[in-house]
Order: structure tokens, then C-alpha cells, then sequence
């Protein structure tokens, strides 16, 4: 069994040795590190040279600066190790992450994709006291029903899978690359990852933190704030039809594009909880501007559930039928 790590690097000079020091630490060396560097213009090459002699690194130098999309498709795609483990150069493993992920691949072999929890800390590595978890609302709750067959429908809903808690095996890696071009910019690697393992029912995660995962306001991806107030009953009767749709055609292009996307890796596979959302948005982006004619479509998403069903998790209970009426009146 080999192991590999996928490690992608910008100008990551101020924490990058911390994060390299936990690898040389763990109780399951890596066979290979694989390292995507997209043009550092501080010490960041130098320090990964300094650890050249206790680490198998493979540096590569990207010509052109990628993105994080596909400089982490890139440097997945060289490794060449059983279970590959994508790493940020900002955090901070529990010097036994790969040996625990790497034992639950030995004893479950359906699993194509694990993940863990996180815990969160500062930019001096303070432990906060909260999880990545809490913040992406994977709770009990959540976990139950993914545990009951519902990840696709979880992951639909908002990422869950933070690709430097994961570890996915190469067979699979293999079967879902090269990654789409077609989605757009929020959507990033470890969503693919986690979206295509749910597919087949095949990813699943262990209540444990391996990794301290560093907020701060130098990284290229995180966990976000808060989105900001929403607009108030009479804002949204007041503003323009486009305003109100714009946002749900914003959706369902994603969703239409993703489901474009999975097609072409998984032929025959059924698409249903994705199908069904594709629906839901269809209706809702193709609201009539007169408000009379809106009546059959917002009628069909009440009768079917779906304003219940789409709902925010932590909305209270009347939001189904006000999201019904804003559908209708607005």
C-alpha cells in the first residue's frame, strides 16, 4: 500500500513549515508528497527544499498560475500512491490523520472517499474551541440522515467535504478525472470529490479531528462569514422580477452544469435527488413576471413538498409557506 500527499503551495512561506513539520511527524509516513507550486514568490520554494531530505518531495512549478480548482486536480492527478490525501500549505495534522484514514480504507472497502471533522484556530494556531463541522452545519442531524443514504441530498444542499480533511483512493481519483470545466468558480475540488463519491452511496466520514485547519486572512479558500441581513417582505415586492429570479437561475445553471457534469463520469447511474432539484429551480427561475400566471408552478412546488424539502435547516417552521408566497406575490 502506498501513500501519497497532494500538497498545493502560493507564497505560503508564513506557515508552510509548520504544516510540512506534521507530516515528517506522523506515525504512517507518505511514500510521495506531491507539490504544485503556482508561482511563490517568497521563501516558499526554499523552505520545501529545507525539508528535502526528510520528506519525498516531488516539486513541480506551474508555467502558468492554475487556481486552486485545477492546481489541486493537477497535483492529485501526479500522485501515483493507494490513498491520497490532499493538503493545504496552512494547517496542522494529528500526527496520526493518515494512519487512521488509511486504517478505515483497509477495513471498508466500499468507501472511495473519507473525511473527518476539523478543529478551527487562529494564525498562531490557537484553538478556538470551535469545528469546521459546527460551522458547515454537518451535525447529528445531518449525520444520521447521511448515514441513512442521504449524502448526495446533504451535499446538494453545501459542501460538507473540506479536501484537506479527506483521503480518496486512487482507483477512484482515476474514474472521476479528468475534473469538469464547466462549473462555476465556487465550486472547487473537494465538492467534486465528495459529490462524485455520494453518487454511488460510496464516501463516508469519521467523527474525529486530524487536522487543525488555520483561518486567516491570507488564505485563497475558507470558511466563510456571515452573508449579510436578508431583505425585508416589502424590499422584495418592491424590487425589480430580474432581482428575484437572478439568484435562482444562478442555481439552477450550476445544478443543470453539474448534472451535465456527473453524467459523463457515471453513464448509467440515476440522478434523482439532483433531478429533482433541477425541477424545483426550473420553476422558481422561470416565475412569470405577472404575478396570475405564477399560480400553477409555485401550487406544484407546495403540493410537492419541495418548499419544505429546500428549505434552509435552520429556517422555522412557517418558511415553506412563506417562500410559497413570496414565489406568488413578489
Amino acid at each position: 500500500m502506498k501513500i501519497s500527499i497532494a500538497l498545493c503551495t502560493l507564497n505560503g512561506e508564513k506557515f508552510l513549515r509548520t504544516q510540512l513539520s506534521s507530516f515528517v511527524d506522523q506515525t504512517m509516513r507518505a511514500d510521495e508528497i506531491i507539490v504544485c507550486d503556482e508561482g511563490s514568490t517568497d521563501r516558499t520554494l526554499e523552505i520545501l527544499e529545507q525539508f528535502a531530505d526528510r520528506l519525498p518531495l516531488v516539486i513541480h512549478r506551474n508555467p502558468v498560475r492554475l487556481g486552486t480548482y485545477q492546481n489541486f486536480q493537477k497535483a492529485l492527478s501526479l500522485c501515483s500512491g493507494d490513498y491520497i490525501f490532499p493538503a493545504d500549505q496552512d494547517d496542522y495534522w494529528d500526527h496520526q490523520k493518515i494512519e487512521r484514514i488509511s486504517t478505515y480504507f483497509n477495513h471498508h472497502d466500499q468507501a472511495e472517499v473519507v473525511f473527518t471533522d476539523a478543529l478551527l484556530v487562529d494564525e498562531f494556531g490557537q484553538i478556538s474551541g470551535k469545528k469546521l463541522w459546527s460551522t458547515f452545519r454537518f451535525r447529528e442531524k445531518q449525520q444520521r440522515e447521511w448515514r441513512a443514504g442521504k449524502s448526495l441530498d446533504i451535499l446538494l444542499d453545501g459542501n460538507r467535504v473540506t479536501g484537506c480533511t479527506m483521503g480518496i483512493r486512487k482507483r477512484f481519483l482515476d474514474k472521476i478525472s479528468p475534473f469538469p470545466t464547466n462549473l462555476p468558480s465556487f465550486f472547487l475540488h473537494d465538492a467534486w470529490m465528495g459529490i462524485s463519491a455520494a453518487l454511488e452511496n460510496r464516501i463516508d466520514f469519521i467523527p474525529a479531528t486530524y487536522v487543525q485547519y488555520r483561518l486567516h486572512s491570507e488564505q485563497q479558500v475558507g470558511v466563510k462569514g456571515n452573508p449579510g441581513t436578508p431583505p425585508t417582505m416589502w424590499e422584495r415586492i418592491q424590487r425589480p422580477h430580474e432581482d428575484k429570479v437572478g439568484p435562482y437561475r444562478k442555481k439552477l445553471a450550476y445544478l443543470v452544469a453539474l448534472r451535465e457534469a456527473v453524467s459523463v463520469k457515471f453513464p448509467n447511474q440515476r440522478f434523482e435527488p439532483l433531478d429533482t432539484r433541477i425541477d424545483y429551480w426550473d420553476r422558481r427561475a422561470n416565475l412569470p413576471e405577472a404575478r396570475w400566471k405564477r399560480l400553477k408552478k409555485t401550487i406544484q412546488n407546495l403540493i410537492l413538498g419541495n418548499y419544505h424539502r429546500y428549505k434552509d435547516i435552520d429556517s422555522p417552521a412557517e418558511t415553506p409557506y412563506l417562500m410559497f408566497l413570496g414565489d406568488l406575490i413578489e
